[in-house]
């Protein structure tokens, strides 16, 4: 079930987590008027349309966007270079086709949160906005369709996360990140039989002069600069180099493994043989449900040692 007000996961449940906490708090209420739920401070726009309401097979959303998704689409507008344009609620079909003769195309009606042009309209990449929901294993085998849907057409994804807020700088520095890594490479994941392929095709868009390079997907072992900074395994698992996760453990990997000779033998022994092993397994579900237990008790640990998990650039060792 989706929230009734921010349209997060929320189980068998109306409300999802956060938005219950608002409930006890008052900021989010049952509405006598309208009987949705919906912020104490909004206006009941549908009070006059409820009358007889059960006798109606479908309705109208009070909202596109959550208030979350608002406050992230007006930092997105901001940091957009003049020239460029963003859609919210899109579905994968209205920009993405498929090449074969296939009668139906279900696998392209997802819907992403955000998707960006320029000023000839032609789609450029995709925003993402993440939250803990994300996590679940459901929601990862989606995220992760659309993922491989997005790089056979060529089209990047950014991710942001509702932990870390909308803060303009930081979206403005993914923006003018992934704005600089084009042309971005396509990957076969696909045939025209519509059945998943081992890549033939996997690289990497040019980081070089990059910092905090932008993760969209499994790459190349060739690549000497992502070599030195990735973290192959846990992006794989978490399928994002930019999440609260990943940025957990990167900290740990500059600020405590790469300060000994032994930490950064590990480090270095770890890049060796971590690209060929996320390229032999890093497509399958078992290899990520075996890791992910792990690695979210140790990335537990170090958030609970003071190790911080929001947006991280990584240091030059």
């Amino acid at each position: 079930m989706k929230c009734k007000v921010c349209g997060s996961e929320s189980g068998k449940y109306p409300l999802c987590r956060s938005c219950n906490i608002k409930k006890e708090s008052g900021a989010i209420i049952k509405c006598n008027k309208c009987g949705n739920w919906h912020y104490a401070s909004d206006d009941c726009v549908r009070e006059s349309a409820k009358t007889d309401n059960d006798s109606y097979l479908y309705d109208v959303r009070n909202i596109l966007i959550s208030k979350s998704e608002q406050n992230f689409y007006q930092a997105i507008k901001f940091a957009l270079p003049e020239g460029h344009y963003v859609f919210p609620q899109i579905n994968l079909a209205t920009f993405i086709e498929r090449t074969d003769d296939a009668r139906f195309h279900n696998e392209l009606f997802r819907n992403v949160d955000f998707l960006v042009t320029n000023d000839k309209y032609r789609p450029l990449f995709i925003i993402e906005i993440n939250d803990q929901t994300h996590y679940n294993s459901e929601r990862k085998e989606r995220d992760e369709k659309v993922r491989k849907i997005c790089e056979e057409a060529g089209i990047p994804i950014l991710k942001l996360w509702t932990s870390y807020g909308a803060n303009e700088e930081y979206i403005k520095k993914r923006i003018d990140d992934i704005l600089s890594s084009f042309p971005v490479p396509r990957v076969h994941h696909f045939s025209q039989a519509n059945e998943e392929t081992p890549q033939t095709e996997v690289a990497a868009p040019n980081n070089t002069n990059n910092t905090n390079p932008i993760y969209t997907g499994p790459v190349s072992t060739n690549s000497r600069s992502y070599k030195r900074k990735g973290c192959y395994v846990a992006t794989c698992v978490y399928g994002s180099y930019d999440c609260p996760p990943v940025w957990t453990l990167r900290r740990y990997r500059d600020n405590t493994l790469a300060k000994t000779w032994y930490g950064r033998a590990f480090i270095r022994t770890y890049y060796a043989i971590s690209p060929m092993i996320v390229k032999w397994f890093g497509n399958t579900n078992w290899f990520k449900a075996l890791l992910e237990k792990p690695l979210n008790s140790f990335v537990n640990k170090l958030q609970n040692n003071g190790v911080e998990n929001t947006p991280y650039d990584d240091v030059a060792w």
